[in-house]
């Protein structure tokens, strides 16, 4: 074997041996963990119990015909949907206004990423606070507005509003930052031809902005929807599910079955239901992004 071949072997072994530990780490915590939570969702393993057997799909019929995991399937889907939809809307609007200013007010660009710098549970911890209905400061503002005793957190619908806020309050600024670094990366030709030609601002944003930003939307949409269906602090510290599960997010259900209940095979299978209901999502609104760009 010739010398540079024979380094050529020493580099790539001294390569691995330096990325051995990362590897090492990545395998112990989510690598391992992943196969052995599939093989356990196809078993009817307890922690309360040494003994198991082989039960193939039943854990997953069992957890598609239980009501609970179906419910909070049911206010999963309707959080994901009112939330990230009001995070796109809020998102775009703050986009399309910043990029008009050209450049200025970077402190209050700064200032809008906060929220998503702070931590989930000290974001369940604040708004737990806030929405107090002893000392809450928006329950004391609502009072001085006029609008009565709002019990945020012990009714079940404005418990949902409760979550829906506190998530927009949070991600919008994610969801801004990306459609911000969209909008000015569009060739500002085609805007300057239409603003020539006389065309209204609604026409150039259904008939050039969105065309043009479809793939950007579907990238800022998956990113936001991976993050959300994956929300659990935030809300099991400002609600716990409650009351009545009417907050009884999938995450919630899964780390109760889990953690609580000792059923590893239930959330299991669960966690599995909710991935490839994710991928089917987002794969549709990866299609339907991309596709609208053509």
């Amino acid at each position: 074997m010739s010398r540079p071949a024979i380094k050529q072997s020493k580099d790539a072994w001294k390569g691995m041996a330096f990325l051995a530990p990362a590897l090492l780490f990545i395998t112990a915590l989510t690598i391992y963990p992943l196969f052995y939570s599939l093989w356990a969702s196809f078993t009817d393993l307890r922690l309360t119990s040494p003994v198991w057997r082989y039960v193939g799909f039943e854990t997953y019929w069992l957890s598609l015909t239980n009501d609970i995991f179906r419910h909070s399937l049911v206010v999963t889907a309707f959080f994901l949907v009112t939330a990230v939809s009001l995070e796109f809307l809020v998102g775009f609007a703050l986009a399309l206004s910043f990029r008009q200013m050209r450049g200025q007010h970077p402190i209050m660009r700064a200032l809008l990423m906060l929220p998503v710098m702070a931590t989930p549970v000290s974001v369940g911890l604040i708004w737990k606070l806030m929405l107090n209905s002893d000392f809450g400061i928006i329950v004391h503002a609502g009072s001085v507005l006029g609008l009565g005793d709002v019990h945020w957190l012990s009714d079940t619908m404005m418990a949902v509003v409760s979550i829906i806020v506190m998530d927009v309050w949070q991600w919008t600024p994610f969801m801004f930052l990306i459609l911000l670094a969209g909008l000015e990366g569009l060739p500002a030709d085609l805007f300057e031809a239409a603003e020539i030609d006389g065309a209204k601002r609604r026409h150039v944003l259904f008939g050039i902005t969105l065309p043009l930003m479809a793939p950007i939307i579907a990238v800022a949409l998956v990113f936001r929807l991976m993050f959300a269906i994956a929300t659990f602090d935030s809300v099991f510290v400002l609600t716990k599910g409650g009351p009545a599960l009417s907050t009884d997010l999938i995450t919630l259900f899964i780390q109760r079955e889990g953690l609580m209940n000792l059923n590893v095979a239930s959330a299991s299978a669960a966690s599995f239901l909710v991935l490839i209901i994710a991928f089917v999502v987002i794969r549709v609104l990866f299609k339907k992004g991309f596709a609208g760009a053509h």
